[in-house]
């Protein structure tokens, strides 16, 4: 068994930031029952007053976006450790790219413009990427770079 980490700097780590799968498929399921009630109010009582897109681009974007990326990057942050041999992202670099993925969530029912949104979503696809990419050019493991158009 291939064990490349530190118990030591891993105990130090809250466990919901010692893989990528903890947080992301945590938060991807709870958000996406919030989502689905969100939706279903919405279907019931129309357009609400604070969203800024039409309900049913919300939905679609949310759906995409909001479950399905944070499903697909908590697996592919964990599983990429495996592929690799090369420690996955952790602790305070994966509270961010939660913080990423969380923000356009929070923002769609703000008054913020809708190009603030997209930037920071895109930001969170950009750094997922690098965040595969880069352990995978590092370990050399060629065949799995094709993640990285996956993301951007």
């Amino acid at each position: 068994m291939l064990n490349i980490t530190d118990k030591s700097v891993e105990d130090a780590i809250p466990a919901y930031l010692r893989l990528g799968f903890r947080p992301f498929f945590f938060l991807g399921s709870l958000y996406a029952v919030i989502a689905i009630v969100a939706w279903v109010i919405m279907f019931q009582n129309g357009q609400p007053e604070i969203l800024n897109v039409p309900a049913l681009w919300w939905h679609v974007h949310e759906m995409l976006f909001g479950f399905s990326m944070a499903i697909v990057v908590g697996f592919v942050l964990t599983a990429v450790q495996t592929w690799t041999g090369v420690n996955g992202t952790k602790h305070y670099r994966l509270a961010v790219l939660v913080g990423l993925w969380l923000a356009p969530r929070i923002l769609f029912w703000t008054p913020a413009p809708l190009w603030l949104i997209s930037s920071v979503e895109a930001l969170f696809l950009i750094f997922a990427a690098y965040e595969i990419g880069f352990r995978v050019v590092k370990s050399k493991g060629w065949k799995n770079l094709f993640f990285i158009p996956l993301f951007i």
